[in-house]
């Protein structure tokens, strides 16, 4: 190669790597705008956390949104998005994540402090009517044993009680917490996050990083001891200004797996999510598959008995195709290999459908039969898929092809 196209290779590289940051750097720049004022009506306010109206000290580590428009590429972050389940379809995440595991390098300044308001600050106004002391919860989602800790000011001050919000239960799913770690308590101490408001008016609520990967979904403001929110948590307030046009709603119509399962009124079926998770290395993952979570296993196997009428059957495995690797999975009737097969790549995060099912044909089964299935994640040297899969079909012999056209699962609709 001549020193011109090497100079033009490198140009073209670089102008990439520019125009690929630039594009992520949007993610992390509000999307409100400053006149923006959230209020607290009968001591209770909620926020949606993209709906920061500035991010400050945030040159080593910052905030970034995630939607189904919007994927920040900024360094590491093995996660999947979360969206799916999210309030608005859209959180906030702590980017580059560098620690993972434990076994990561910890490096103070960098992908850890302990020291509140340091690193990492979203800022946000709310107008309070009830001066008091307000209780703070968090909906976020941890995947691992260094995603869990964050902390949370009042008008740049960070009070004690405002320090290391922890969360230890609730993993692999949005969880609201309101838990302060401890040297005696590293899960956290219950109601011992709280911010003290002596005055009505406007107020500046701030979250800073105590962890990198800490994604976080909306947060509550209360004054009531007792108050324990669900699901997305309650409404949002505004005293002033207009939010942006709210993210495309996600719905999951019915499942691929449920369309397909009463497509023949003869069809026995085992969903995914009846296999025991106990012990096998699998978690579900919302409400229609299990998987694995790849920072923790590799593999998992998780056995359930056949109470069917015995006799021949098409088995009609539901597989989750995934666009970072291809699962392999094995199923096996009384230890006995049935058959092994890999799903192809999807071309979005997860795809259902026909060409990510494994059908085998003409199959004899007992009643009380062991049906055994074993998942192991792909890569494509980057990320790892999780193993996703939805359950197993037994349909009458010479039906297994014909049961298996139906829409995907998940449709977007504006």
């Amino acid at each position: 190669m001549n020193t011109k196209s090497i100079l033009t290779l490198f140009t073209f590289i670089t102008m990439f790597g520019i125009v690929s940051k630039a594009q992520s750097k949007k993610f992390n720049n509000p999307i409100v705008d400053s006149i923006v004022i959230f209020e607290e009506k009968n001591g209770l306010v909620a926020v949606e956390a993209e709906h920061f109206y500035k991010q400050s000290n945030a040159e080593v580590r910052a905030w970034y949104r995630t939607s189904k428009t919007e994927t920040a590429n900024v360094g590491r972050d093995e996660d999947a998005p979360h969206f799916l389940d999210a309030s608005n379809n859209a959180y906030i995440e702590i980017l580059p994540d560098t620690r993972v595991t434990h076994s990561d390098q910890l490096i103070r300044g960098e992908n850890f402090t302990d020291e509140a308001g340091k690193m990492a600050i979203v800022h946000y106004k709310v107008k309070f009517n009830t001066p008091g002391r307000y209780f703070v919860w968090v909906r976020a989602m941890s995947t691992g044993s260094e995603d869990n800790g964050l902390h949370v000011g009042l008008n740049n001050q960070w009070p004690a009680h405002g320090k290391r919000m922890q969360w230890c239960d609730g993993k692999n799913k949005w969880t609201w917490e309101s838990k302060q770690r401890t040297k005696e308590v590293h899960c956290g101490v219950a109601h011992e996050i709280y911010l003290d408001i002596e005055k009505p008016g406007v107020h500046n609520i701030q979250f800073s990083m105590r962890e990198d990967g800490f994604e976080m979904d909306k947060f509550i403001l209360t004054t009531d001891k007792n108050y324990v929110p669900s699901e997305k948590g309650p409404a949002i307030n505004l005293a002033q200004g207009k939010l942006p046009v709210a993210e495309a709603k996600v719905v999951q119509e019915q499942s691929y797996f449920n369309n397909i399962s009463k497509a023949l009124p003869e069809n026995k079926v085992i969903a995914s999510q009846e296999f025991p998770v106990e012990e096998t290395n699998f978690y579900k993952n919302g409400k229609n598959w299990l998987a694995i979570n790849p920072k923790e296993h590799k593999e998992a196997q998780t056995s359930t008995t056949f109470n069917f009428e015995s006799g021949k059957y098409d088995v009609v495995f539901v597989g989750v195709g995934e666009n970072d690797g291809s699962s392999t999975f094995s199923v096996s009737i009384n230890n006995k290999l049935l058959g092994t097969y890999a799903p192809p790549l999807a071309k979005t995060m997860w795809e259902e459908g026909r060409e990510f099912n494994a059908l085998w044909r003409n199959i004899k089964l007992k009643k009380g039969d062991k049906i055994t299935v074993t998942a192991k994640v792909g890569t494509d040297g980057k990320e790892f898929t999780r193993g996703r899969w939805a359950g197993i079909i037994f349909t009458p012999v010479g039906k297994g092809k014909q049961i298996q056209e139906s829409p995907t699962t998940y449709l977007f609709i504006k």
